[in-house]
């Protein structure tokens, strides 16, 4: 093998290393996996003020509707790899900004709309819709995160 050959060779490695990052990003935040995992979310925060009955079922459907798409896509995605700590804490972060983004459209759904705190149209809701929004509205800069998360690991597979 001559340098010439070693070279191509480097620069083969690296282009299909490139490619396997992008597709790890790209398979994380696809927009079909993230509008469901949104509606997830939705249906598990606007329970919060149902009947206690109620309540838990919906609170049930929608954690598990959230994180059956994020183990099914994981499950069925063409690069696998071991997630690391920064992806977690990355993960965590996003969850408590939706959390955030749910609190302040539940404190502006009484101060604004004056909306009751229970029932199905409640401030429970207003908030799940504004934290579901924030969470498909962030998918570009999720990606970007996770983008710059998967190149400092190395994206390993």
């Amino acid at each position: 093998m001559n340098q010439h050959d070693a070279q191509t060779s480097l620069d083969d490695i690296h282009r299909f290393q490139d490619r396997t990052r992008e597709q790890i990003v790209r398979q994380s935040f696809a927009l079909p996996r993230v509008v469901v995992s949104a509606l997830g979310l939705f249906i598990a925060l606007a329970a919060i003020d149902l009947p206690h009955s109620w309540n838990l079922v919906a609170l049930a459907l929608g954690m598990a509707l959230y994180a059956g798409v994020g183990i099914v896509c994981e499950h069925r995605a063409a690069v696998r790899r071991k997630a690391t700590r920064q992806e977690a804490l990355f993960h965590g972060g996003l969850l408590a900004c939706v959390m955030v983004a749910f609190g302040i459209g539940r404190i502006a759904a009484f101060a604004l709309f004056g909306l009751p705190p229970q029932g199905p149209l409640s401030q429970a809701t207003a908030g799940a819709i504004v934290a579901a929004l924030a969470y498909v509205a962030a998918t570009p800069v999720n990606r970007s995160i996770m983008k710059s998360i998967v190149r400092q690991s190395g994206g390993t597979a």
